[in-house]
Formats: C-alpha cells, sequence, structure tokens
C-alpha cells in the first residue's frame, strides 16, 4: 500500500463519490477508481458499498477510515518533524560548560537567547575543564563546549568567539607591601611565591603564560599547583602565595583574596564554542548561526 491510496481512500469516504473526489484530488475518475479496486484487493475486502448515488463505507470501511486518518496525520507530523529538525527547530543538543562557570551571564544569556528561538531542542549540559570537554567533542559524546584554549592547530576543530576576560594578579589580602606599593608589572613578582598551573592541564594556555611571561622578564618562582582557578584561588586564600586569573573569577573567590592590575600582563582568556568540524548537527548550526 502507498500513502497515497489512503489519501484517495479518505477523500472518496468524506466525500462519498468517485467523481467528486476525482475533481477534488486533480485526478481523472477512472485512474481513481483502479486506485480504489487495487486497494480493495491488496486488503482482500470491501472499504466501499457502490450505490445508485455514490460509494458508502462498509464496516471494513468504516474500521480502516480510523486508521487511515490515524496514519495521514502521523505522515503529516513526520514531514513537519523532518522539516523543522532540518532547520534546527527540534531535536537534542549535548552541551559542555566550564566546571566553574566564570562568567555566568555571557554564555547563560546565550543558552536563553538559543531557548527562546528554539523551544523543541532538548539541551543536555555537562560541566567539564576544556581538556575533557575536547576530548568528548572529539569522540563524538558532546555536540559542542564552551570552553577555553583550543588548540588552534588542531584541524579536527573549529570554534566561534564567545568572549574574552583580561587577566588580574590574584593575592592574600593579608600581604603587606614595602612603602604600599603593589606590584605594578610582572617582574614586581619575582622574588613572589608563585602558585602555577601544571603543562598538563591546558597545555595551550600554559604555553601561552610562558610568553607572556617571558616577553615580561618574568621567571615565576613556582612552589605550589592548581589544576583550575578554584584550586588556585584556594592556595591563594590559604596564603600560599599569589597567581594570575581571569577577571571573572573575583566573582567567586573568597574575601582572603585581593586582587590588582598588572601593566603588562595583557594576554586574554579567550572563549569560545568549539564542535568537531565534521560533526554539525541542524540543532548546533542554529545556536551557531544565533551567536
Amino acid at each position: 500500500m502507498e500513502l497515497r491510496q489512503f489519501r484517495y481512500f479518505t477523500a472518496v469516504a468524506k466525500l462519498g463519490s468517485i467523481s467528486h473526489a476525482a475533481q477534488e484530488l486533480h485526478i481523472a475518475q477512472p485512474a481513481l477508481t483502479r486506485q480504489i479496486q487495487r486497494l480493495e484487493e491488496e486488503l482482500g475486502v470491501l472499504l466501499f458499498e457502490r450505490t445508485p448515488r455514490g460509494v458508502k463505507l462498509t464496516d471494513a470501511g468504516n474500521q480502516f477510515m480510523m486508521d487511515a486518518a490515524r496514519l495521514l496525520d502521523d505522515a503529516a507530523m513526520a514531514r513537519e518533524c523532518a522539516i523543522r529538525a532540518s532547520r534546527g527547530e527540534c531535536g537534542n543538543i549535548s552541551l559542555a560548560l566550564p566546571v566553574i562557570q566564570n562568567a555566568a551571564p555571557s554564555i547563560t544569556s546565550l543558552l536563553k537567547r538559543y531557548r527562546q528561538q528554539a523551544p523543541n531542542v532538548g539541551i543536555t549540559l555537562h560541566h567539564l575543564i576544556s581538556e575533557i570537554q575536547l576530548a568528548k567533542i572529539a569522540e563524538g559524546q558532546l555536540d559542542a563546549g564552551f570552553l577555553l584554549f583550543r588548540p588552534q592547530d588542531d584541524p579536527l576543530f573549529e570554534g566561534i568567539p564567545i568572549f574574552k576576560e583580561k587577566m588580574l594578579l590574584a593575592y592574600p589580602a593579608e600581604w603587606s607591601w614595602p612603602n604600599n606599593k603593589k606590584p605594578r608589572c610582572l617582574k614586581d613578582l619575582q622574588d613572589l611565591d608563585f602558585i602555577w598551573i601544571p603543562r598538563t592541564a591546558a597545555p595551550a594556555w600554559h604555553d601561552r603564560l610562558i610568553h607572556c611571561f617571558f616577553d615580561a622578564g618574568f621567571t615565576p618562582r613556582s612552589v605550589m599547583h592548581g589544576v583550575d582557578a578554584v584550586s588556585m584561588l584556594t592556595l591563594v586564600a590559604a596564603g600560599m602565595g599569589c597567581t594570575v586569573v581571569a577577571e571573572g573569577t573575583r566573582h567567586f573567590a573568597p574575601p582572603s583574596v585581593a586582587f590588582t592590575t598588572l601593566s603588562d600582563l595583557t594576554i586574554e582568556q579567550e572563549w569560545e564554542l568549539v564542535w568537531r568540524k565534521d560533526r554539525c548537527s541542524a540543532v548546533l548550526k542554529r545556536l551557531i548561526s544565533m551567536i
């Protein structure tokens, strides 16, 4: 059976006339008659009782009418869903956010706008550090992620900028400075205990910081390591040393941590939405287009 046969049958049943149905369907009456006969032959039952005034449904025809109507509704819905899916208006998308979302308004406002534009898209959010996000995107376990430190020379990934943050010096608020002069540049940190991030935690970002420090003539005296901003700020709060963190971390830093700017700390953290170049679904394309 073909879907058009269901449509032909339904039109004849509703109008009670093959000739009237043929006019509505814009096909020749003999052709419509043959289609109805083929349908009855395939089913092995009579769907219509022929009368001088037209046709009327048999008991089998009445049952088939109910099933045909449901099938045609399902077909119409399937078509509409396919069209909406092609436009990224329905489906599911799996995204990741940083473990500590240090600039919530910048990302959450995007997600809010996306939800307004595509209310039928299901969103699953994960909290993962950038390196794990990249691994899961590469494996197809995530559609995309809001992250830092994407290796720019990796052809597997593609990204679009979201926002940037400047870097600040974070130090224990209890520290006192000679003559009340806070550090003004990176070189002023030369003799201070510095909390560092291991290269394995974020290779690309670690290397960018090293280049920035080298250009400023600063070699950090590393005494402690933290794997992310939260752990480094915890060590700063405990008086273990100072570090450099993104400006957004001020929102969740404890009162025992103070911040200041440095003139030559010009490097910025650049947030991106990143996805695998060869795996970009329609719902993801819609998010990218909106951004």
